[in-house]
């Protein structure tokens, strides 16, 4: 199904389009944007057989010279996580110019991020310096962690030479999967209606039907609706004179469109339609070995050679020596398929089931059944069992869903149906749960039901509710099913901790601990007992839990997963930076077999807020990117809250308040629709770095004073003190509030340090507060000795020059002018590199608005005038890396950075690359 720059073999020519002059000339408006370095992406929809592969073929002969690469979605690969994301990959390969070394498949385990990145690289290296004709079809077909990176790789390529469409039968629900639903620049949406009566009777006669009269003509319209594929295939039932059967036309009642082609079957001998119902059957591409065995009786050769001369089938381009066979629509299997007499059906099915392997098997097995199957519902549980605790939980669904198809007892089915929406959620495909929310609804009460609302609710944000549904299935599985108890105590306690209730959680946790030997349970449990520790006693005490993980992160298992993201985590909470971002970069390219996994998104959120501690602004940036992409095709929508409270911080810390007022208004906004306060909490941690930058101290206060005072959020200022601490402090000194001042260094020094972080925060909040009562020289001992303190786990560039900036004050007042400068100027050029405009501002201020540094350099003037994104190029420019080593460190093409390039050049008046690497090492020094 895979198509390419290849020819047509065996097509019967070009198609013929009708009716479609507006949406094509739409396309080609896309198309022309794309050529220009503007990407596009459009969305094809409408019911099977309206005409969109016909559409998107015409695009194509109009795209002379553009690279076209293509993927088509196979139903049997649905159950294989990235099948379509390594066909693509493959096929690009395959085709590129380039000679770079071949990807290894993107394995099952792997993030939807990971995976997009590398299929940025291959079809990089593919499109190479020509516009690329990117198509989807069938997108509906594709499975769910394909989608999602198709999704992200969409988000990432903005200035590229791209034009993607995506034909779908499901509109709706492939740009919800995609997270490309909603409004979105670039992203447009067509969705066809059937073919009006003029452009009927055009397509009739380009298959020279004729002796029909206009009413015969309108009413072949109102039959069909206007369905392309029902109006081609009543057509090739013309006779030999070119004229429809009478039946047919005159019919009072409308011949369905299985009919028709049933009719057009007709056409064609025994041997053939026996090849015609096994390509119906198998539902995918078949070599001719596999349809010879399907197809005993037919003389493949002849008979293939005519199905394709007709129009029936076409030739698939495959990268092996053999040309697989398929039907040339879907619409057209649904046809035949469901004109095949049941019991030829059954048996066809039957001979698919002996040919294929697992998992593309199970389905033709259980469609070979004409009655329930108790067996076979037991092989069934038995690999969906094993694929839920050492696999793939959403192929597990889909074994699931096939227990609910055959299993005998209807109590089974039900349970069945229950356990694949509870592996949905679990495996991030919170939409398709939810669509499953009113059979939950609807099933009689049962610590199963009660499980799988939780999780339901736990898919809308609603984690209030979600734990008060787990804690009931948990009472429920008690007494008599140890594992499902210890499973869903697991879930409860990630959400208590979610809840900011750290011995609840605790208890949780090791409840699941003392009743389960599943793997996957013992290491969310493990995870979740070091988070409830650090809820109640500090993150240097939950780390204290996660001793037994090895210090390199690499080859972390799949169920150790959660208690690695807990460990970095954990240790950007106590100061160790650096050991943070090594935790949860290795982490980010993982999938855990998660209850209710959440790795991914805290993964990023966290690593971007330790790499803006260490000093590496445009790092945390680049990151929080990746996070808002990677949150929008496999994540909550209560994980914006938190996302955007970041992106709010960051802007802050730049002095762009504008851009940082509207994140924070956002967050505001989402953090209204959880049923708990963790989301708030976060936004207002933002509102209080806003008004931090500003020098708004009683602003810091009022925003982080009710949170503090928020009962529920105890044990949530516990785990996030080190963050938030340091602001109160300082803010309260110089407010002149002591006692809040007093009380936040309390708690700051309290904290049990893993590195510099928390005890060089501490000083800086200790000077400030004794320059607010008078003692300059007390204040000027602390916050050198806050200098003194040794770079433990990276170094906290931000605190410590924050520190150096009091120095610089304490200094001034102490008449210490000399050092005083010097401390100030240090300080500035720190936070001039990291684009702390507002920081900046207050080293030149302490000294009566003298200057600590010289006039602002063309340099400093030229960085100002980037972008973000143009930052981020420019800087890898700096340390010496090619345009391709950036385009894989910040997951974008090579065409984006080169359009980064160019408005930089323009912006600095460079003349070539060495020109920028020389201006942005001067400006790192």
């Amino acid at each position: 199904m895979l198509t390419g720059t290849g020819d047509d073999r065996g097509a019967p020519g070009a198609p013929f389009l009708t009716g479609r002059e507006e949406e094509l000339r739409t396309l080609l408006a896309s198309a022309a944007s794309a050529e220009k370095g503007e990407s596009r992406t459009v969305f094809l929809g409408g019911p099977t057989g309206i005409g969109k592969s016909v559409l998107t073929t015409a695009l194509g002969r109009k795209l002379p010279t553009f690279r076209t690469l293509g993927i088509s979605g196979v139903a049997p690969e649905r159950q294989i996580a990235f099948a379509a994301v390594n066909r693509l990959i493959q096929s690009a390969q395959d085709g590129s110019r380039a000679t770079s070394r071949r990807t290894p498949p993107v394995p099952s385990d792997s993030s939807a991020m990971a995976a997009g990145g590398d299929l940025i690289s291959a079809v990089d290296d593919y499109q190479g310096d020509a516009t690329l004709f990117l198509l989807i079809e069938d997108a509906h077909l594709l499975d769910t962690a394909s989608l999602q990176t198709f999704g992200f790789m969409l988000l990432r390529t903005t200035h590229d030479h791209l034009l993607t469409v995506v034909n779908t039968e499901h509109l709706h629900e492939t740009r919800q999967a995609m997270g490309l639903s909603g409004s979105l620049e670039r992203v447009a949406q067509l969705e066809l209606d059937g073919l009006d009566v003029a452009a009927t009777r055009s397509l009739l006669d380009h298959h020279e039907v004729t002796g029909l009269a206009e009413s015969q003509v309108h009413q072949i319209t109102r039959w069909s609706h206007g369905n392309p594929l029902y109006i081609t295939a009543l057509a090739r039932t013309a006779d030999a004179e070119h004229r429809l059967p009478a039946r047919l036309v005159a019919a009072d009642i409308a011949p369905s469109l299985a009919e028709t082609v049933r009719e057009w079957c007709a056409t064609f001998t025994p041997g053939a339609r026996h090849v015609l119902e096994a390509l119906a059957v198998l539902n995918a591409p078949a070599t001719e070995r596999t349809l010879g065995l399907m197809a005993p009786d037919a003389e493949l050769e002849p008979e293939v050679n005519s199905l394709v001369a007709g129009g029936a089938a076409r030739w698939a381009p495959a990268s092996a020596n053999h040309l697989p066979l398929e039907l040339t629509h879907a619409a057209q299997r649904q046809a035949l398929y469901s004109a095949i007499p049941a019991i030829r059906r059954r048996e066809l099915h039957g001979k698919a089931a002996d040919l294929l392997a697992p998992p593309e098997n199970w389905l033709h097995r259980i469609a070979a059944l004409d009655s329930y199957d108790a067996a076979l519902a037991a092989q069934l549980r038995q690999i969906a069992r094993l694929e839920a605790q050492q696999g793939d939980p959403s192929l597990a669904a889909e074994y699931e869903l096939g227990i609910a198809a055959v299993a005998p007892d209807p109590d089974e089915r039900g349970e069945a149906t229950l356990r694949a929406v509870r592996l949905m959620v679990t495996s991030g495909q919170y939409d398709a749960a939810l669509g499953y929310a009113p059979f939950v609804d609807a099933q009689a009460a049962s610590p199963s039901k009660s499980e799988v609302l939780g999780l339901l609710d736990y898919a809308r944000g609603h984690d209030t509710g979600a734990a008060e549904h787990l804690r009931a299935a948990r009472e429920g599985f008690a007494a008599h099913h140890d594992e499902d108890a210890a499973r869903v105590s697991a879930q409860l306690a990630s959400l208590q901790r979610s809840l900011g209730l750290g011995k609840q959680s605790l208890r949780s946790a090791r409840y699941a601990l003392a009743r389960t030997s599943n793997p996957q349970v013992i290491g969310h449990a493990q995870a979740n007992i070091a988070y409830g520790v650090a809820l109640s006693d500090g993150p240097a005490a939950g780390l204290a839990q996660l001793r037994h993980l090895r210090e390199n992160p690499t080859g972390t298992p799949a169920a150790d997963m959660e208690q690695l993201v807990c460990r970095g985590v954990l240790r950007g909470l106590s100061g160790d930076l650096s050991g943070a971002v090594d935790d949860l970069r290795y982490a980010t390219r993982r999938q855990a077999q998660g209850l209710i996994s959440r790795n991914s998104t805290e993964a990023i959120d966290n690593t971007a807020l330790c790499l803006l501690m260490l000093g590496e602004a445009d790092e945390a940036r680049r990151t929080l990117s990746l996070a808002f992409d990677h949150a929008q095709v496999s994540g909550r929508d209560v994980d914006f809250a938190v996302i955007h409270s970041m992106s709010s911080t960051m802007y802050a810390c730049q002095g762009r308040w504008e851009a940082a007022e509207a994140d924070l208004e956002q967050a505001r906004a989402i953090a209204q629709e959880p049923d708990f306060g963790g989301p708030d909490f976060h936004v207002r941690q933002a509102a209080a770095v806003i008004a931090f930058t500003r020098r708004e101290w009683h602003g810091v206060l009022a925003e982080l004073g009710p949170a503090l005072e928020d009962s529920g959020n105890n044990e949530r200022a516990r785990l996030f003190g080190l963050w938030f601490l340091p602001l109160l402090g300082v803010a309260g000194a110089k407010a002149h509030d002591i006692t809040a001042a007093a009380q936040a260094h309390e708690a700051l020094t309290s904290l049990e340090p893993s590195g510099a972080l928390p005890t060089i925060a501490g000083h800086w909040v200790r000077g400030c507060i004794l320059l607010a009562e008078g003692d300059a020289n007390g204040a000027a001992r602390v916050l050198r000795d806050g200098l003194a303190v040794p770079a433990g786990g990276g170094e906290p560039v931000m605190h410590r020059s924050m520190v150096r900036c009091e120095l610089a004050r304490a200094l001034v007042a102490t008449d210490e002018r000399e050092e005083a400068v010097a401390q100030a100027a240090a300080a500035e050029r720190a936070f001039t590199r990291l684009g702390a405009q507002p920081f900046a501002a207050w080293c030149r201020d302490v000294l009566g608005g003298m200057r600590t540094s010289e006039r602002t350099t063309e340099a400093e003037r030229f960085w100002g005038e980037l972008t973000d994104r143009e930052r981020d190029t420019a800087r890898l420019v700096g340390r010496g890396w090619t345009t391709k080593e950036i385009a894989a460190e910040l997951y974008v093409s090579t065409s984006t950075v080169e359009f980064h390039l160019s408005n930089i050049y323009t912006k600095g008046g460079f003349r070539n690359r060495r020109r920028l690497r020389d201006m942005v090492q001067a400006l790192e020094r």
